[in-house]
Protein backbone atom coordinates (compact mmCIF):
# COMPACT_ATOMS: atom_id res chain seq x y z
CA UNK A 1 0.00 0.00 0.00
CA UNK A 2 1.49 3.33 -0.96
CA UNK A 3 1.40 6.63 0.95
CA UNK A 4 -1.57 8.10 -0.98
CA UNK A 5 -3.76 5.10 -0.19
CA UNK A 6 -2.91 5.28 3.52
CA UNK A 7 -3.78 8.98 3.65
CA UNK A 8 -7.06 8.31 1.87
CA UNK A 9 -8.00 5.48 4.24
CA UNK A 10 -7.12 7.61 7.27
CA UNK A 11 -9.38 10.44 6.07
CA UNK A 12 -12.26 8.06 5.27
CA UNK A 13 -11.96 6.36 8.66
CA UNK A 14 -11.96 9.76 10.39
CA UNK A 15 -15.08 10.92 8.55
CA UNK A 16 -16.93 7.71 9.30
CA UNK A 17 -15.96 7.80 12.98
CA UNK A 18 -17.09 11.45 13.20
CA UNK A 19 -20.48 10.52 11.71
CA UNK A 20 -20.80 7.67 14.21
CA UNK A 21 -20.93 10.10 17.14
CA UNK A 22 -24.09 11.72 15.76
CA UNK A 23 -26.06 8.48 15.25
CA UNK A 24 -29.12 7.56 17.26
CA UNK A 25 -28.34 4.99 20.01
CA UNK A 26 -30.91 2.52 18.63
CA UNK A 27 -29.27 2.66 15.20
CA UNK A 28 -25.86 2.17 16.79
CA UNK A 29 -27.16 -0.85 18.72
CA UNK A 30 -28.66 -2.41 15.55
CA UNK A 31 -25.40 -1.84 13.66
CA UNK A 32 -23.39 -3.48 16.44
CA UNK A 33 -25.74 -6.50 16.51
CA UNK A 34 -25.58 -6.83 12.72
CA UNK A 35 -21.79 -6.71 12.84
CA UNK A 36 -21.63 -9.43 15.52
CA UNK A 37 -24.06 -11.60 13.55
CA UNK A 38 -21.98 -11.19 10.38
CA UNK A 39 -18.78 -12.07 12.25
CA UNK A 40 -20.40 -15.16 13.73
CA UNK A 41 -21.52 -16.33 10.27
CA UNK A 42 -18.05 -15.70 8.85
CA UNK A 43 -16.33 -17.98 11.39
CA UNK A 44 -14.99 -21.17 9.82
CA UNK A 45 -16.95 -24.21 10.91
CA UNK A 46 -15.48 -27.69 11.20
CA UNK A 47 -16.68 -30.33 8.75
CA UNK A 48 -19.55 -32.31 10.17
CA UNK A 49 -21.04 -35.41 8.61
CA UNK A 50 -24.64 -34.39 9.15
CA UNK A 51 -23.99 -30.69 8.56
CA UNK A 52 -22.90 -31.18 4.95
CA UNK A 53 -24.79 -29.59 2.09
CA UNK A 54 -27.84 -31.38 0.76
CA UNK A 55 -26.27 -32.00 -2.63
CA UNK A 56 -23.65 -34.37 -1.22
CA UNK A 57 -26.13 -37.07 -0.09
CA UNK A 58 -28.15 -36.61 -3.28
CA UNK A 59 -25.01 -37.06 -5.38
CA UNK A 60 -23.99 -40.12 -3.39
CA UNK A 61 -27.45 -41.65 -3.85
CA UNK A 62 -27.38 -40.97 -7.59
CA UNK A 63 -23.91 -42.54 -7.87
CA UNK A 64 -25.02 -45.67 -6.01
CA UNK A 65 -28.11 -45.97 -8.20
CA UNK A 66 -26.08 -45.73 -11.40
CA UNK A 67 -23.60 -48.29 -10.05
CA UNK A 68 -26.41 -50.71 -9.14
CA UNK A 69 -27.97 -50.40 -12.60
CA UNK A 70 -24.58 -50.90 -14.28
CA UNK A 71 -23.83 -54.01 -12.21
CA UNK A 72 -27.27 -55.50 -12.88
CA UNK A 73 -26.91 -54.89 -16.61
CA UNK A 74 -23.41 -56.38 -16.57
CA UNK A 75 -24.56 -59.62 -14.96
CA UNK A 76 -27.79 -59.91 -16.95
CA UNK A 77 -25.88 -59.79 -20.25
CA UNK A 78 -23.81 -62.91 -19.61
CA UNK A 79 -23.68 -65.26 -22.62
CA UNK A 80 -26.36 -67.90 -22.61
CA UNK A 81 -25.42 -71.55 -22.96
CA UNK A 82 -26.15 -72.98 -26.42
CA UNK A 83 -28.87 -75.61 -26.11
CA UNK A 84 -27.96 -79.15 -27.11
CA UNK A 85 -29.55 -79.90 -30.47
CA UNK A 86 -30.83 -83.30 -31.40
CA UNK A 87 -29.48 -85.34 -34.29
CA UNK A 88 -32.48 -84.56 -36.52
CA UNK A 89 -31.94 -80.83 -36.28
CA UNK A 90 -28.23 -81.11 -37.04
CA UNK A 91 -29.00 -83.32 -40.02
CA UNK A 92 -31.42 -80.73 -41.37
CA UNK A 93 -28.74 -78.06 -41.13
CA UNK A 94 -26.03 -80.14 -42.79
CA UNK A 95 -28.02 -81.55 -45.73
CA UNK A 96 -27.08 -80.05 -49.07
CA UNK A 97 -30.46 -79.80 -50.67
CA UNK A 98 -33.66 -77.90 -50.93
CA UNK A 99 -34.70 -76.62 -47.53
CA UNK A 100 -38.23 -75.87 -48.78
CA UNK A 101 -39.01 -79.53 -48.36
CA UNK A 102 -38.81 -79.13 -44.58
CA UNK A 103 -41.84 -76.82 -44.58
CA UNK A 104 -43.95 -79.88 -45.53
CA UNK A 105 -41.99 -82.35 -43.44
CA UNK A 106 -45.09 -84.20 -42.24
CA UNK A 107 -46.03 -84.92 -45.85
CA UNK A 108 -42.62 -86.38 -46.63
CA UNK A 109 -42.66 -88.47 -43.44
CA UNK A 110 -46.06 -89.84 -44.45
CA UNK A 111 -44.74 -90.55 -47.94
CA UNK A 112 -41.76 -92.44 -46.53
CA UNK A 113 -44.04 -94.57 -44.30
CA UNK A 114 -46.34 -95.44 -47.16
CA UNK A 115 -43.40 -96.44 -49.38
CA UNK A 116 -42.06 -98.71 -46.61
CA UNK A 117 -45.35 -100.57 -46.34
CA UNK A 118 -45.47 -101.36 -50.11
Amino acid sequence: MNENERDFLTRVRGELDAGLEHLDPTVTKRLRESRLCALKLAEPKPFRLFGMPRLVPVGACATLTVAAVAVSLWFSMRPQAVPNRGGDEIEVLTVQGNLDMYTDLEFYQWLARTNETR
